[in-house]
């Protein structure tokens, strides 16, 4: 069962050696803005920290969504939870590219950030 509270989630980036906000939850959802530096070249998308995912879990979140500077994009938290663990630096995350998304014009969501 989803949680209805509004929660900020952080985690700690031992690349910058200090604890970072990833976003925040409320009612079922989870938003993440991101800068345009955050996107994975590699992975073709972007990551949250596993952390994070396990606190998402816990909180029964249903769906993520990722502003960027250019565009919003959503997708079901079961897509995240069937990627694989990988760490570049900043700590354990889960990547998910955005041709798996649902890119969302910012007319239609933007009201959610």
């Amino acid at each position: 069962m989803r949680s209805k509270i509004k929660k900020s989630l952080y985690t700690y980036d031992p690349k910058k050696n200090k604890k970072v906000l990833v976003g925040v939850y409320t009612y079922g959802f989870f938003f993440k803005t991101v800068s345009s530096k955050h996107f994975m070249i590699k992975e073709q998308g972007y990551g949250i920290q596993e952390d994070v995912i396990e606190q998402l879990k816990e909180l029964g979140c249903e769906r993520v969504y990722i502003k960027t500077p250019t565009h919003i994009y959503r997708t079901e938290f079961s897509e995240w939870l069937e990627q694989d663990i990988k760490n570049y630096g900043h700590g354990n995350q889960r990547f998910l590219s955005v041709a798996k998304t649902n890119p969302v014009t910012y007319e239609q969501e933007l009201s959610l950030f």
